[in-house]
């Protein structure tokens, strides 16, 4: 009689199993995207904090010196492929642009035209709106529609529509459906992010998602201001840009 009821049960767990299973297909047409986010990190720049021979200068294409900082510091600014550095009461921004013998270069940001950085071609990462993919497999400018985004709501006030656009790629972002999600200011840990707040900071998360079709996809580009952004961010950018001086940025972790 035991043998039995455990054989129901284990019949009926994965009849409930299979069910789960396909509803969870049938939401997303079969695709499941897996995320993770990337921001863009404040490096206030103290030369106490690192003795002469970890520092490290940042290069540009050829060679030239943009800035010397800490060695922490400096692979911060390359593995989130930007950063802002403030010295002596001064923020500029740097972005990662490519590797000449191996050793990574970049380049100073027009604050006025990208402040939160440069994705591929020269578009501008727009924060909460920006992902970064395979571009084997996508290309830049495609369009994904995530409804796990429609509704969250945004820093200015306004909701986010679950339409993102690819603007970049990452080194270690590969394969079908896997996104890094642009966060600005705030990192996966900071509370006030809302993104991380919905999930796509945890390794183990899959959500639902399908390609733009043509019209929502140009629609998107426009409404987002692609490959540029919209005035009204790069003004609200700059207003927080200003306040970084030698404090703690949005989102940065004390040291």
């Amino acid at each position: 009689m035991k043998t039995a009821c455990k054989l129901l049960s284990t019949m009926v767990f994965m009849l409930h199993f299979s069910a789960c299973a396909q509803t969870k297909v049938m939401e997303g047409d079969g695709e499941l995207l897996s995320p993770t986010i990337y921001f863009k990190p404040t490096v206030h720049f103290d030369a106490a904090k690192c003795t002469q021979e970890q520092l490290k200068d940042m290069l540009t294409p050829d060679g030239k010196v943009l800035t010397t900082i800490c060695s922490q510091d400096f692979d911060r600014c390359l593995i989130e492929g930007s950063c802002f550095v403030d010295k002596a009461g001064s923020v500029r921004s740097y972005n990662y642009h490519s590797r000449v013998k191996d050793i990574p270069r970049f380049v100073e940001v027009d604050l006025r035209k990208c402040p939160f950085g440069y994705g591929v071609n020269s578009s501008c990462l727009d924060p909460y709106y920006t992902i970064a993919a395979d571009l084997s497999i996508y290309k830049v400018g495609d369009v994904v529609f995530v409804p796990r985004l429609v509704g969250a709501p945004m820093p200015d006030g306004s909701t986010h529509d679950g339409y993102v656009v690819i603007r970049d790629r990452g080194a270690r972002i590969l394969g079908q459906g896997r996104f890094d999600f642009f966060t600005g200011f705030y990192n996966h840990a900071d509370k006030d992010n809302i993104i991380a707040r919905l999930g796509f900071g945890d390794p183990y998360a899959r959500f639902d998602y399908r390609m733009a079709t043509p019209e929502e996809a140009q629609a998107t580009r426009e409404r987002r201001g692609y490959p540029g952004l919209k005035n009204v961010v790069v003004i609200r950018a700059l207003e927080t840009i200003s306040t970084l001086s030698r404090t703690q940025a949005p989102g940065e972790e004390a040291e």
